[in-house]
């Protein structure tokens, strides 16, 4: 699709993004002692008609997802092109994903912890599945599928994994594959080559923080191999080298990567499993906010909108960082060290 036929997307975005809330309004609410005085603050800002309705400070979660819903609608609005936000929205999808088929294999009701995000159709899917026979659904066409049915392939494929380990964490394990796979499918339908490249630089990160985490719990060689992700753009023979790696050596390893500047300023062996980890999520988060960043100085095109919904993204979790620490009445330069990076 033409850059120039965002323009008017681009135009009405760039209004958007003044609601955003900037790094010194992040300092000044984490300056407050109370969840109720955060609140209280945001009464200027967009969230304040969700925070009226609010019967509880506890209940902060709603605040967020009705922004998020409100967000991405008024992006819905505008896009010329549906994959831009439909990118960010497989989170969601895939968050949803997870939840329904460890419902069938644990006869539960989880719909309640359902994120509104998605837009996955999960009574379809479950209708499906609870028809289907082991293997019914096949996922070798799967690109040329309707979008329900990819889902529903994705779903079949990670219930089928469980089956065959009884290990309910390959259900976690299959679907995370298959979100990337679908990123990277929705990445080139966008034609945007800086989120194709993006893509490709999160997994090498995801296959990190999974051997890390691996590692972390002491589990088996075997089980790092079947978590490992395709489609990056670093080897998982080389990923696979590093379970015996200090963190140290694993950033030394990495050294010809574009993303070895996040490992580097995460990961140190003086540090323990869990440090390294958390610092590892948030240079994740980093680098989705340098991604974002470059739009800024373009004038138009696709990636203004992804730029400003990956902000969106970015104050949304900043925010529940400081709910969750108001709430716990945790140390404010902890919270601080927690903050992720602004577009704004």
């Amino acid at each position: 699709m033409k850059r120039e036929n965002f323009i008017a997307a681009s135009t009405s975005t760039r209004i958007y993004e003044d609601d955003l809330l900037k790094a010194r309004d992040l300092e000044r609410l984490n300056d407050y002692e109370s969840l109720s005085e955060v609140l209280n603050a945001l009464n200027d800002s967009s969230y304040a008609s969700a925070i009226g309705e609010l019967d509880r400070d506890e209940e902060y979660e709603k605040i967020l997802n009705k922004e998020l819903v409100k967000v991405y609608g008024k992006i819905a609005d505008v896009t010329p092109d549906k994959n831009i936000s439909q990118y960010l929205i497989e989170k969601y999808n895939f968050h949803n994903l997870k939840l329904l088929v460890k419902e069938l294999i644990q006869e539960e009701d989880y719909s309640k912890i359902y994120s509104p995000m998605a837009n996955v159709d999960t009574a379809f899917i479950k209708r499906e599945l609870l028809k289907a026979t082991d293997g019914d659904v096949s996922v070798g066409s799967i690109g040329k599928k309707e979008d329900r049915e990819i889902y529903l392939a994705y779903a079949q494929k990670a219930l089928n994994a469980y089956r065959q380990s009884e290990n309910p964490a390959m259900i976690d394990i299959s679907l995370d594959k298959s979100y990337y796979e679908r990123e990277l499918d929705l990445a080139e339908a966008t034609g945007i080559e800086s989120l194709l490249t993006y893509t490709k630089e999160a997994i090498d990160l995801a296959n990190i923080k999974t051997l890390l985490r691996i590692r972390g719990q002491k589990l088996d060689f075997d089980h790092l191999k079947n978590a490992l992700i395709e489609g990056g753009n670093l080897d998982k023979n080389d990923v696979l080298a590093m379970i015996s790696m200090d963190e140290n050596e694993i950033v030394s390893k990495t050294s010809s990567l574009k993303v070895n500047s996040y490992l580097k300023k995460s990961l140190d062996r003086d540090k323990n499993d869990k440090e390294n980890l958390l610092d590892l999520e948030k240079a994740i988060d980093d680098h989705f906010m340098d991604f974002a960043k470059k739009a800024k100085a373009m004038t138009y095109g696709p990636e203004v909108l992804l730029g400003f919904l990956i902000a969106k993204e970015q104050e949304i979790k900043n925010l529940r960082i400081i709910f969750i620490s108001k709430l716990n009445s945790l140390p404010k330069d902890f919270t601080r060290e927690r903050l992720r990076e602004t577009y704004v």
